[in-house]
């Protein structure tokens, strides 16, 4: 890994520019190796372009200049999300953040570019040195080798914490149940940490261990779900849940308490899919309540109207044909209907698109979606077209 910061290193980087999965790689290795470029920083070369092009989703432009490791890429915040938590600090009026437990510094980075005077601690030497490298173009930004509950925050406005799961393998049987101290740092410390701060966690994060009195907010990017913020004192603008959307270059919120389930009726003319944030959120029973709309089953996340309606929080389908979960009445309904081209949803049902597909033997140019799921107490097949 140290070899990636040596000047010959970077300009090798450079020179092989992205390899995506169409590459001919074992041609670049042998380029690179007639060369005389040693087989080590080859390797390791041709790791980093791989991640530089994988970066492209989460970064854009940015990746081509920045360094990471596999764990390091997966972890890092999307910078669209990135530059949601910067701008709040930012609004809050805090100067000085400590990003605590940084990782490839994908949030220093946006806290930097908002002008911010970040200090990025990162427990690990290594990743330490490329959050270093990402950071290097800010000069209100510099990296510090600590472990988190050893830092000393006595000068900083504000704290960002980043947590990273332990191994939870305990002895051969798998640890089910998270606590505070399966994380680190440990979220009792964290929660505790007498500064306004924000605290990424994974948007399963279980609900019962989410403190009170906190603004917990759950964030989708283009329709996936990647996050839970929970924002304490001042960087909290009110407590309760929040679901946040982003997507084509807007910002959509539902704020709720997360107390009120969906009410089930039966299966109507239009049949909605969620965004995921509303969904992990439990503010959906609240949403439906407000656009006037029912579920189709209990615990489903399907909801459903008489009349069409058109909000971004949903995708919508027409209800064409129910049928019964039966794989030959299925077939033959599909095949009356000319379907080829078919999408398959499912909720709450045990069968598997991958298994049920190659059984329905599609013919034809028309196209479809597929909804597999529960109505009511019955499994169910719903043949639908989306509405744009």
């Amino acid at each position: 890994m140290n070899q990636l910061l040596t000047a010959e290193a970077l300009r090798l980087l450079d020179e092989v520019g992205e390899i995506d999965s169409k590459a001919d790689v074992l041609a670049i290795i042998t380029k690179l190796r007639k060369a005389g470029h040693p087989a080590l920083l080859v390797t390791e070369v041709i790791t980093q372009a791989r991640l530089r092009t994988r970066a492209k989703a989460k970064f854009g432009d940015f990746a081509a200049s920045m360094l990471f490791t596999e764990a390091g890429l997966e972890q890092a915040t999307r910078l669209q999300v990135a530059a949601l938590h910067a701008e709040r600090l930012k609004l809050g009026g805090f100067k000085k953040i400590a990003d605590l437990g940084c990782g490839i510094g994908a949030d220093s980075l946006a806290f930097a570019s908002l002008g911010l005077e970040v200090t990025a601690v990162e427990q690990d030497p290594q990743t330490a040195a490329l959050a270093s490298f990402n950071l290097a173009p800010f000069p209100n930004a510099e990296v510090q080798v600590s472990d988190a509950e050893q830092f000393d925050l006595t000068n900083f406005d504000a704290v960002w914490l980043d947590p990273a799961r332990r191994d939870l393998e305990r002895k051969g049987a798998k640890h089910i149940t998270l606590t505070p101290a399966d994380f680190s740092p440990n979220l009792d410390w964290s929660f505790g940490i007498a500064k306004p701060k924000g605290i990424k966690l994974g948007p399963a994060f279980p609900l019962e261990l989410i403190p009170a009195d906190v603004e917990a907010q759950w964030v989708s990017h283009q329709g996936d779900l990647v996050e839970l913020v929970l924002w304490f004192d001042r960087l909290r603008e009110k407590p309760g849940r929040t679901a946040l959307m982003l997507k084509d270059g807007q910002r959509y919120i539902f704020e709720g308490l997360g107390l009120e389930r969906s009410v089930v009726d039966s299966l109507k003319q239009y049949i909605y899919e969620p965004d995921s944030s509303l969904i992990r959120s439990q503010l959906l029973g609240e949403f439906a309540s407000q656009q006037g709309m029912t579920g189709v089953s209990e615990g489903i996340a399907y909801l459903s109207s008489e009349s069409l309606i058109s909000s971004p929080w949903l995708k919508t389908y027409e209800v064409l044909e129910t049928l019964p979960l039966d794989e030959l009445t299925i077939r033959k309904a599909l095949a009356q209907r000319g379907i080829g081209k078919l999408e398959i949803k499912k909720r709450g049902v045990d069968i598997t698109p991958e298994e049920l597909r190659p059984k329905l033997k599609l013919k034809g140019e028309g196209a479809a979606t597929l909804i597999l799921t529960k109505v009511g107490d019955a499994r169910r097949a719903l043949i639908v077209q989306p509405i744009r």
